[in-house]
Order: structure tokens, then sequence, then C-alpha cells
């Protein structure tokens, strides 16, 4: 279970070794043993008996801004990470592997991508042509990414992704309530109040995967595609492409489930930012997503801790021997 406070003014604090989650007159108490993350998104407090409970049960705790992107966290010390995962993470990432790995992420994204377009066709037959051209351009550049001459450069890469990034969103545009539909992606901030609704979701996912890393062993700061062009957590700008999907399935299926309301947003010099009213329904609807059991490597799991599994994936890839086969990652396949 992850704890989001979301409702400013509340308080969290511990009573006989459990959460209690304070507002007015309203107390609620959880113990440790049932929470996996905690998630402060704004004007909330926490005690230090709290941050100290957590600590002891190696639950992390993650402080997001108001577009629901992570500002820092608190985690326990004892990391279980090792000096050799993060010096063969830095030999890869000036190495062929960095590229290799980097382009296996993206490959995941755009195939993810039409994946999900042809879903969404399917449950309309009458608007199947809608689809064809903007899934094409994904699958060519899905294709010149495969079959591509090694070794690609970091921008190769991120070319094809753009291309078929916005031929992606144009198709999500054309699908959403016609009062809902957007030019393109906005970030930081929002234009529309789809892309607050994603920049929001995509703000709870930085941090599931910030924490999949580090469980691993491997170092949120040494990445292979966005090394040159972040001065952040570039493994966790890398890791998260394969899984920007859960985010935005999440996003589709509340606005074409005509989940969102105009009461959920504020709008100011054209600009929209989530408001408390539409915080709590995003992140309900994300943790919900998250939360679904899904297949994967043929069994049932949490889309979750999928994200966890295939960062100890990646762990043991960079610590494979080179002349041995690397196992296989990134089977994300429940469409």
């Amino acid at each position: 279970m992850q704890i989001v406070i979301n409702t400013p003014g509340t308080f969290l604090t511990q009573k006989d070794e459990c959460f209690r989650l304070k507002h007015k007159e309203n107390v609620f108490d959880i113990s440790p043993f049932k929470v996996e993350s905690i998630v402060i998104t704004n004007q909330a407090m926490i005690s230090t008996q709290a941050i100290v409970l957590a600590l002891e049960h190696n639950i992390d705790i993650i402080f997001l801004d108001g577009y629901g992107d992570p500002m820092g966290r608190i985690w326990f010390s004892k990391m279980g990470s090792t000096a050799l995962i993060r010096r063969k993470q830095l030999e890869a990432a000036s190495s062929n592997l960095g590229v290799e790995l980097a382009t296996q992420m993206i490959r995941q994204k755009l195939d993810n991508q039409i994946r999900f377009l042809k879903k969404l066709m399917y449950a309309r037959p009458n608007k199947s042509s809608l689809f064809d051209d903007f899934m094409t351009r994904i699958e060519q550049s899905l294709q010149a990414l495969v079959s591509a001459e090694p070794p690609l450069s970091s921008n190769d890469i991120m070319g094809l992704e753009g291309t078929a990034g916005r031929a992606y969103f144009q198709c999500i545009s054309k699908i959403l309530p016609e009062k809902y539909r957007f030019e393109g992606r906005s970030r930081r901030p929002a234009k529309d109040p789809f892309n607050a609704v994603l920049n929001y979701c995509y703000g709870m996912l930085y941090g599931i995967v910030e924490k999949a890393c580090i469980i691993s062993g491997l170092d949120p700061y040494i990445g292979f595609l966005h090394a040159d062009n972040y001065n952040k957590k570039s493994l966790v700008f890398d890791l998260i492409e394969p899984f920007r999907i859960f985010a935005e399935q999440t996003a589709v299926y509340l606005f074409t489930g005509k989940k969102m309301k105009d009461e959920y947003w504020d709008s100011k010099e054209g600009t929209v930012s989530l408001n408390k009213k539409g915080k709590p329904v995003v992140v309900e609807a994300m943790n919900k997503h998250l939360d679904e059991g899904v297949r994967y490597r043929r069994r049932n799991v949490k889309r979750r801790h999928i994200i966890q599994h295939e960062a100890h994936r990646l762990a043991n890839n960079l610590l494979a021997d080179e002349k041995a086969k690397r196992s296989e990652w990134l089977e994300i396949k429940e469409f």
C-alpha cells in the first residue's frame, strides 16, 4: 500500500508503532507492515517519530511538488547496493552496452505505444481508420530503431523516440472528448487538462522507478540515454520510458471514461494545474491501475512490482560476464 497525503493540513505521526493520519477531527491508524511508501504532495506535516518508524521498516518517504514531480525523498540508509554494480553501470554508460540497454528501453516504449493504440482501436471499430496513419509512423520509428546499424548515438535514439511520440499523442488527442483535445505534449507547466493529469501520473511513476533503482543497487544518477541531457537522476529518466504506458493508460481512461470534471483543475495565464479536488481522483486512479494484477513472466504480478523486477534484471545484466549471454528483460506484455 502507498500512503498518499494530498490534503492540506494533514498531519502524519506515530502512535503505538503505527502511522497515525490526522486531519481536523479525523484520525486514521495504519500498520507499517501494510505500507510500501509514503507520498506527500503539499502543505502536510510529518513528525520525526513517523520518519523514524518509516526508516525502521524500510519505507521511503517521497515529497512531490505541485506538478506531481519528486522533489526529494527520505529512505533507509542501508540500500543493499554494491560498489561493483555502480562501477559496471559507469562502464556501461560509456560503452556499447549502455547504448544497447537504452535502445531496448525505447523499443519497449514504442512497442507499448503501438499495442495500446491497437487496443483503443479495437474498442472503436467505427473509427479504425483514424489510427492507421499514426500507428504506421510509430511502427516506422520502431523498425528504424531495430534495423539501425550499431552503434547508435543518443541523438539518433531520441530522434526516433520523439517522432513516434508526436504521432502517438496526436492520435491520443483525437480519441478524447472534443473539449479535452490538445495540441501536443506540454510539461511544466501543462497547457491543457490532459497534460496536467498525465504529468501528475508521470510524477508518481518517477518516485516508484527511483525506489526500484535504489533497492536494486543501481545509481539513479548514472544513465545511458539521458546522461548528457539532464543534470538530474539520469537512470530514472531512462528506466521510466518502458513504464510510461502505466501513466498514459490511467490518464486516457480517466478522460475517455468521463471521470474528469472542469472543477478538478485551475487555469491561469494559459496554464492548467490539478487542484485539491482533482489530485485525489488522479492519485486513486493511478494507484488502482498500478495495483492491478497482470500476467508477467507466467504469473500474476501487480504493475508496480514489475518495475522493481525489471530494475533487478537490469542490475543483473550489468553484473553479467561479458562473454556470457545476458538474461532477457523488459518483458511487459499485457495487451
